[in-house]
C-alpha cells in the first residue's frame, strides 16, 4: 500500500539527523513538530509521575503507534515518528521496544510495514519510524481515516482524501472525476451496495459521498462509474464444466447493460447453484458445508476484478469444474508490480487503488486488503489445499480453489481452538493444516508457507504455543526448530479421523500402517540428517520396538546407516554420491 519515494525518504533522513544532532543534556533542542515529524513517548509506561522500565513488547504502545503510522501514511509525503522522546519538551526517555516485533504488530494492525531504525542518542535508545505515503486510504485500528494537519492528526473523509490525492499526484485514473452524476446510478446497484454495507438509512447521495464515490461537485469517480452505472461491458462470465475439456453444463455472460455490482450478484448466484453441499454430523446436530467456502469463492472473484487490467476488453472468467468441485478465476493481465506467486500472501499492491478502496468501503472485501489471506484461511480450515495463484500465458492471473468433501478432523480441530479468535488466525490454521498430514513442521517451513521472514515464523510459533486444544498447547517442540501437534490436538484428530475413516489425516499416528511411519522417518532424515528411536517414537506415538524396526528397514534399503547403540539408537542418512570412478 506504500508509495515509496526515495527522494522523499532522503529528505526525511536529513530531517532526523538535524533533529537528533541537536541534543544537549538529554534533551532535543529542535522540538517543533510538523506534518512530517512527530515525537512519541512510549504509551503505558507512566504510573502517575513514575516512569516504569521499558520492555521489548508493549501492546498498548504498539496499537497507539499503529494509529499514528496510519495517520502519517495518509498524509502527503508520509513522515517520520521518533519514539522515546517526551512530547513538547523534547526530553529523552528512551524505549526498549523490539523493532521487529513492533513492525510486525503495526503491519498486522494497519497493513503498513514501516522501516524502523534503532538510534542511540546521549545513551538513550530511540526508534525512528519512517512512514511512506500510502497509495490508498489507511484506516486506523478504530476504522477512522485521519491525516496530519499541522502537528496533529485530523479526521478526513474518503472523498476528500481521493480528491486531494488526485490533485497532488494524479496516480490512479480511477480516482478521477467521471462525466456521470447521481442520475446515472442504477437503482439495483445502489440497493446491493447499501445491503452489503448494511446501510439502509442514508439517502443515495449521502451514501455515495460516505463511501467516496461522489465528488464534491456531484459527479461519480471513474471507479464508481464502473461499479454503479451501465458501462456497456460484460465484466464477468461463468461456465460450469463436468471435467477439464469436457461438456459445458451451464454458461452465462453477465448482462453488459448492468453495472459491475449487479454482474457480481448475478455470477454469485450461478456459483452458489453449482457449489455442492456436504453435511457434517456431530451427535444430534448437523452442519452444512459447501465444497468451496463461499467467502473464498467471492474473494477469488473480487480479487480477479480489483487487480485485472481494465484496458483489456475480455471478461474475468469464472469456471466451475463439477467432478472435482474446483473453482477457477481467470483474470486478464499480469500480476501488478512487485507481486508474484511467491509473495502474494505478504505483499499488497492494487493495480487500481481507488477501485480497491471502493470495494472495501462497500464491505465487499476486507478493509486492509486481506482477500488472499481469507481465501487461504477458509480453504485450509476445511482441510483443502491452499489457493494456487499463478500468472499464465496471455498474460492472465489464474486462481484455483480445489474444494470437495472437507476433512472433518480439520474442522473439529479448528472448533476446539482456544481462544476462539485463533480460528481466524491464518498463521495458526496454516500450521494446523500442515500438521494434519506431516508429523512435524520446522521454523523454515512456517516462514515458507506464510511467505514471510523467519522472525514472522517465530512470532507464529509463539502464537501457536499460546493456543490450546482441550487444555494442551496446540504444538510442542521436539527439538529447537521442529514442532509437532500437542497431545490435545492429536486426540481430537484421531477421534474424528476414526469416525470418518480419514486414513490420510494424521496417518503418521496410525501404528497399523507402517508406510506413513517410514515416510515420517525419511522426512526427518532429509531435514536433519540424523534420527533417534526416541525422536521417531515422539513423532508417531509408537513404541521403541516398532521405531527400531522402521529405522532398521531404512538401513536395509540403503537409506540410512546405524551409528550409535543404546536406549535411544541413532541413525544417519546416507547421502547419494556419484558412481565410483567418475
Amino acid at each position: 500500500m506504500e508509495n515509496f519515494n526515495p527522494t522523499r525518504r532522503s529528505e526525511l533522513e536529513n530531517l532526523v539527523e538535524s533533529v537528533l544532532s541537536a541534543e544537549r543534556d538529554g534533551r532535543l533542542l529542535k522540538t517543533d513538530e510538523s506534518e512530517a515529524l512527530d515525537f512519541k513517548e512510549e504509551a503505558g509506561r507512566r504510573r502517575g509521575r513514575e516512569l516504569e522500565p521499558g520492555q521489548p513488547t508493549n501492546p498498548e504502545a504498539a496499537q497507539k503507534l499503529a494509529d499514528e503510522v496510519a495517520c502519517m501514511a495518509n498524509s502527503p509525503g508520509g513522515g517520520v515518528l521518533i519514539v522515546g522522546v517526551e512530547d513538547r519538551s523534547g526530553r529523552l526517555i528512551g524505549t526498549e521496544l523490539d523493532s521487529e516485533w513492533l513492525r510486525q504488530k503495526i503491519h498486522h494492525a494497519v497493513d503498513v510495514a514501516p522501516r524502523i531504525d534503532v538510534r542511540y542518542v546521549a545513551g538513550f535508545r530511540l526508534l525512528v519510524i519512517y512512514v511512506a505515503e500510502a497509495r490508498e486510504p489507511v484506516p486506523d485500528t478504530g476504522n477512522n481515516l485521519r491525516w496530519r494537519v499541522g502537528d496533529s492528526c485530523t479526521k478526513v473523509d474518503r472523498a476528500e482524501w481521493w480528491a486531494h490525492r488526485d490533485r497532488a499526484r494524479g496516480l490512479d485514473p480511477l480516482a478521477a472525476r467521471s462525466d456521470k452524476n447521481l442520475d446515472a446510478v442504477r437503482p439495483h446497484a445502489l440497493e446491493l451496495a447499501q445491503s452489503w454495507s448494511r446501510d439502509h438509512s442514508s439517502t443515495p447521495e449521502e451514501y455515495l459521498r460516505k463511501i467516496g464515490a461522489l465528488s464534491a461537485d456531484g459527479y461519480l469517480t471513474v471507479a464508481a462509474e464502473i461499479l454503479f452505472t451501465d458501462t456497456g461491458r460484460t465484466w464477468l462470465s461463468f461456465a460450469a464444466i463436468d471435467v477439464e475439456g469436457g461438456h459445458v453444463l451451464d454458461q452465462y455472460d453477465a448482462n453488459p447493460r448492468h453495472s459491475l455490482l449487479e454482474q457480481i450478484a448475478a455470477i454469485e448466484q450461478r456459483v452458489d447453484a453449482h457449489n455442492t453441499t456436504f453435511t457434517q454430523k456431530a451427535g444430534l446436530s448437523h452442519r452444512r458445508i459447501l465444497a468451496v467456502p463461499q467467502e473464498a469463492a467471492r474473494e477469488a472473484m473480487l480479487n480477479g476484478l480489483i487487480h485485472r487490467d481494465l484496458e483489456r476488453r475480455e471478461p474475468t472468467e469464472i469456471r466451475w469444474m463439477t467432478l472435482d468441485s474446483t473453482h477457477i478465476v481467470r483474470s486478464p493481465g499480469a500480476f501488478p508490480d512487485a507481486i508474484s506467486t511467491d509473495n502474494i500472501l505478504s505483499n499488497r499492491n492494487a493495480r487500481y487503488p481507488a477501485l480497491a478502496d471502493l470495494f472495501r468501503a462497500i464491505s465487499l472485501v476486507e478493509k486492509q486488503g486481506l482477500g488472499v489471506d481469507r481465501m487461504y484461511l477458509s480453504m485450509m480450515a476445511l482441510g483443502h489445499r491452499p489457493p494456487l495463484i499463478t500468472e499464465v500465458a496471455g498474460p492472465f492471473v489464474e486462481c484455483i480453489l480445489q474444494g470437495g468433501k472437507p476433512l472433518y478432523p480439520a474442522i473439529s480441530l479448528v472448533d476446539h481452538l482456544r481462544p476462539q479468535e485463533r480460528a481466524s488466525d491464518l498463521r495458526i490454521i496454516a500450521i494446523l493444516y500442515r500438521l494434519l498430514t506431516h508429523a512435524f513442521i520446522t521454523t523454515g517451513e512456517i516462514a515458507s508457507i506464510l511467505q514471510n521472514s523467519s522472525q514472522a515464523a517465530e512470532i507464529a510459533i509463539s502464537a501457536a504455543r499460546q493456543t490450546t486444544i482441550v487444555g494442551h498447547p496446540l504444538i510442542e517442540s521436539i527439538q529447537p526448530s521442529a514442532w509437532v501437534l500437542g497431545k490435545g490436538a492429536r486426540s481430537v484428530a484421531l477421534e474424528e479421523g476414526d469416525a470418518c475413516s480419514a486414513d490420510d489425516v494424521v496417518g503418521y499416528l496410525n501404528p497399523a500402517t507402517e508406510g506413513p511411519l517410514t515416510e515420517t522417518a525419511r522426512q526427518w532424515l532429509h531435514q536433519f540428517e540424523e534420527i533417534t528411536t526416541g525422536q521417531l517414537m515422539s513423532l508417531c506415538d509408537i513404541g521403541r520396538t516398532k521405531a527400531r524396526r522402521i529405522l532398521d528397514g531404512l538401513v536395509s534399503s540403503g537409506e540410512a546407516t546405524f551409528i550409535k547403540a543404546g536406549r535411544s539408537s541413532r541413525y544417519r542418512a546416507i547421502v547419494a554420491t556419484d558412481t565410483p570412478g567418475r
